[in-house]
């Protein structure tokens, strides 16, 4: 796959999970076309997927913006939702 198929494939992915889930009427929001046209444009100009992406919904209400980009770390699992913080298992020490 080139990079451009690598970056299209998960981005395509959870427009349809969004599209499937406003169909059914578990969202009020949908991401349109335009809308990924957009994200393909911002991915081009500064090469990360999670940044194209937050530039991109940044017209929704906190939440439904905070939803669609959890979802898309689900779906992408080379992202990781801005604020999350990768951590270690946490090891106990005894109190001496």
């Amino acid at each position: 796959m080139t990079g451009v198929q690598t970056c299209a494939l998960p981005i395509c992915q959870w427009a349809d999970v969004i599209r499937r889930s406003y169909d059914e009427g578990a969202t009020d929001e949908i991401i349109s076309t335009r809308r990924l046209v957009h994200i393909a444009k911002a991915y081009s100009i500064f090469g990360d997927r999670m940044k194209a992406i937050q530039l991109c919904v940044n017209r929704f209400d906190e939440d439904t913006k905070l939803s669609f980009l959890d979802l898309y770390s689900k779906v992408d699992a080379k992202v990781q939702v801005p604020g999350e913080v990768a951590t270690e298992p946490l090891t106990t020490t005894p109190n001496l």
